[in-house]
């Protein structure tokens, strides 16, 4: 349930990060540089007269929502990461000083 939980926020994560890329975009800079090239022009008259303070609160509450999302995302990985077990087998691992041990006792007893 977790990992669908996880890959469904990094789906909405990439999504608003593509957005937010846009919304920067279409913002109209001072000396008029890629925000014109990219619709500009368009968003001014899709938005009005208002149109720098609409695309600067959408991208100040899409900035917001991307970083708690990304917040979240990290804190569901950690508590992943951290109830995954490592998966050994203790009773399978001999600790090396009783084979080095007992490799010595075979070796006294051949010669």
């Amino acid at each position: 349930m977790s990992a669908l939980f996880i890959s469904l926020l990094t789906l909405v994560l990439i999504l608003i990060s593509v957005f937010v890329v846009f919304l920067v975009l279409m913002q109209k800079s001072q000396s008029g540089g890629m925000g014109s090239a990219f619709g500009g022009g368009m968003a001014e008259s899709a938005f009005g007269s208002d149109t720098s303070n609409v695309l600067t609160r959408a991208t100040i509450y899409t900035t917001i929502a991307f970083f708690i999302i990304a917040l979240i995302l990290y804190l569901m990985y950690q508590t992943n990461a951290s109830d995954q077990e490592i998966g050994l087998d203790v009773e399978s691992i001999t600790p090396i000083v009783e084979a080095s041990s007992t490799e010595e006792s075979a070796e006294s007893k051949a010669e």
